[in-house]
């Protein structure tokens, strides 16, 4: 389960690699079990990660916004406690896993990646 996964994990981080806007966890010395392919949708990349949502949705595919909204965000708390925790909340706005399970095949991974490098249509 954890190398079929890891397949589909290094699929997109060698086609995602270098896509501007797109940021990447960092390589790291860890034993990973990946779960999660989470990116970052930066400014730079041109449309929000909620637009890019949208775009995959019309292709039926569904990536998740992670950290979001923040607990932070609750109004059960009675207010916005969101000025407590500035980064958090601009990464809640960013962060998005892509679709990772271990039998995912790696033409599904292709067209999520043409999707978000712009050229699917």
């Amino acid at each position: 389960e954890i190398e079929s996964r890891k397949e589909v994990f290094e699929r997109y981080h060698a086609r995602l690699k270098g896509v501007k806007g797109i940021r990447l966890l960092p390589e790291q010395d860890i034993k990973r079990n990946y779960a999660y392919y989470p990116i970052l949708v930066e400014k730079e990349y041109g449309i929000t990660r909620d637009k890019l949502v949208e775009k995959f949705a019309e292709h039926d595919i569904f990536a998740r916004k992670y950290f979001y909204p923040l607990v932070s965000e609750n109004k059960e708390f009675g207010k916005d406690m969101t000025m407590n925790t500035p980064v958090a909340k601009e990464y809640s706005r960013k962060v998005l896993c892509l679709p990772l399970y271990a039998h995912l095949p790696l033409e599904a991974v292709d067209k999520i990646c043409d999707i978000i490098k712009g050229n699917h249509n």
